[in-house]
């Protein structure tokens, strides 16, 4: 910085002189005009002008050239110092590149071990939730089954009876499995299962059993719905006009605890579905059945039946039904005793007292006629 602040104040100083000397002639005549002075002295001062000016002159072109020198030293070192600033630039443009590079390829080898680890970390995870299910549920069933054994020990020490019970449970499972792979073996197993109790949920492959019966002992599984499943089969879609034809020949086939929780169950099947006027026809079919089989004359079961019926308006309804057909009218007297021994003295409809006072009228005069003649 010194050296171009000296060399600056060297072009000013050489600039201002550059500057007065074209203007020193025209003084000097200036001064000639006014003052008159004399032509020697001003020749005498010429040669002194004349050496500082070629000295002044020597130093201005030492001084161009001291400063192009310069010049060109300090264009050098700019060259230089930019050249090392771009080199420098670029070695840190290449390092920020290649580290950038570095750093995406590190990203890019973080997350495909980022995702392998997550999908490892899924599986086994998956593993061993899976192992843990298989631990509960193997725990869940030893547990069932020490359950299972205890109780089998208890049965066993303190109730035969349940235990064969369940035994013979089983048994009667897979005595229908039996009839599912082959249903004409009905005739040897019909007799077994005819004296046990059977589960509802079997019903499904009991019928599926009969219905791929193409020849064969059928009564066999007619009776079997008959006596087991009444509610069921004698409303079933595909089984009641087959049962319904048949009604008879199950009646005749069944014991008097048969028929009565059959009869039962079909009471209490039509009274579940609503107004029992509305199975008016599948009443009379199964009472004209009943009217003309072995227990038409067993009062404990129509009485049974009465009491099945539960309400007023139940019995009312279908006395009335038995009454509409001739050949149940046998049938219609029983039940309208019973009508009149409930609800002779109770408060009725209209319509149900008519009913009564048509019962009495038809059972008096039989009254009448079974009574024998006073002794005269």
């Amino acid at each position: 910085m010194s050296k171009l602040f000296s060399i600056a104040l060297a072009i000013v100083i050489l600039a201002t002189l550059a500057i007065a000397e074209p203007n020193q002639p025209e003084t000097t005549e200036v001064q000639q005009g006014s003052n008159s002075v004399p032509a020697a002295e001003s020749q005498k001062y010429e040669p002194d002008q004349l050496e500082i000016y070629n000295l002044l002159s020597n130093k201005i072109i030492d001084l161009e050239k001291h400063i192009r020198k310069t010049k060109e030293e300090i264009d050098k070192k700019f060259d230089y110092q930019m050249q090392c600033n771009e080199t420098a630039i670029n070695s840190v443009n290449t390092s920020i590149s290649g580290a950038s590079y570095a750093i995406m390829i590190l990203g890019i080898i973080v997350t495909f071990l980022g995702v392998g680890l997550a999908i490892y970390i899924a599986r086994q995870i998956r593993n061993v939730t899976h192992i843990a299910n298989q631990s509960k549920s193997a725990l869940s069933n030893h547990l069932k089954i020490r359950d299972e054994v205890r109780a089998l020990d208890e049965k066993i020490k303190n109730n035969m009876s349940d235990l064969y019970n369940d035994l013979k449970e089983e048994e009667t499972r897979a005595l229908i499995k039996r009839l599912s792979e082959v249903p004409e073996d009905i005739g040897n197993l019909f007799s077994i299962l005819a004296s046990r109790e059977i589960p509802k949920e079997l019903f499904p492959q009991i019928k599926k059993a009969h219905q791929s019966l193409t020849n064969g002992d059928k009564p066999g599984y007619l009776l079997l719905f008959f006596q087991h499943f009444p509610s069921l089969s004698l409303f079933d879609e595909e089984l009641q006009d087959e049962m319904e034809a048949n009604y008879l020949l199950l009646m005749e086939s069944s014991f008097k605890n048969d028929i009565m929780k059959t009869s039962e169950a079909f009471v209490k099947v039509i009274i579940k579905e609503g107004d029992i006027l509305d199975f008016t026809e599948k009443i009379k079919k199964y009472f004209i059945a009943l009217q003309q089989s072995k227990f038409k004359n067993r009062s404990d079961l129509h009485k049974h039946i009465y009491k099945s019926l539960l309400t007023k308006e139940n019995r009312f309804a279908l006395y009335s039904i038995l009454q509409q057909e001739e050949q149940l009218k046998d049938i219609a007297k029983i039940y309208g005793q019973h009508l009149l021994s409930n609800y002779k003295d109770v408060k009725n409809t209209e319509a149900e007292d008519k009913t009564l006072i048509e019962i009495t009228e038809a059972i008096e005069p039989k009254k009448k006629v079974s009574e024998p003649e006073p002794q005269k």
